[in-house]
């Protein structure tokens, strides 16, 4: 019996935005990777700036590095997110602090009238899981408790926190077993 490749085909994503509010902000890069299986697969990705049609503040350009002059020829978040969900396919999402980065992608998939059932796993709640003892899961922590290291230049990035969270997913899948938590579900 063979098992089809959606079963075990996962996309690990992160975006960075203009602020912390759904609907106040915007998204202004989109980055993505697959894993296949327990491998990532580095030659699969998919990235993308996006022109917010406002400007990003400075503490948001403080953060990410992300500047509006990056953004101004890059295409707008109607162009992108398709490409984006035609790149997912029927894939799982995997995310870290999966609510804060699914409630941009809800919106824009409302305002777009897009319908689509996505299933994510949330690494922030897998790291819970695996140290109950706890109290901090940030992806800094996360990767701290990993052994992930990574250039504090490129932390917040959207690539870079892929990369970061699809190694930590892989960890803490393999350390948590059968125990991992289930998948969130966002429908529309």
């Amino acid at each position: 019996m063979q098992l089809s490749l959606g079963l075990d085909e996962h996309v690990v994503f992160d975006l960075e935005t203009t602020g912390l509010s759904a609907w106040g902000d915007e998204i202004i890069e989109i980055g993505a990777l697959k894993i296949l299986g327990n491998e990532i697969d580095e030659n699969n990705s998919f990235h993308s700036l996006v022109n917010p049609k406002r400007l990003i503040p400075p503490e948001a350009t403080a953060i990410s590095g992300i500047t509006n002059e990056m953004v101004k020829d890059a295409p707008p978040i109607d162009d992108v997110l398709p490409r984006f969900l035609e790149f997912v396919g029927d894939a799982y999402w995997v995310a870290h602090n999966a609510r804060f980065d699914m409630s941009f992608i809800m919106k824009h998939l409302m305002q777009m009238k897009l319908k689509r059932q996505i299933e994510v796993y949330d690494t922030m709640i897998f790291s819970r899981r695996a140290f109950p003892g706890e109290q901090r899961h940030n992806l800094d922590i996360l990767c701290e408790r990993l052994s992930l290291t990574f250039d504090p230049a490129t932390r917040h990035r959207s690539m870079t926190d892929v990369e970061l969270t699809a190694k930590a997913f892989i960890m803490l899948r393999e350390k948590l077993g059968d125990k991992i938590p289930a998948r969130e579900k966002y429908t529309l």
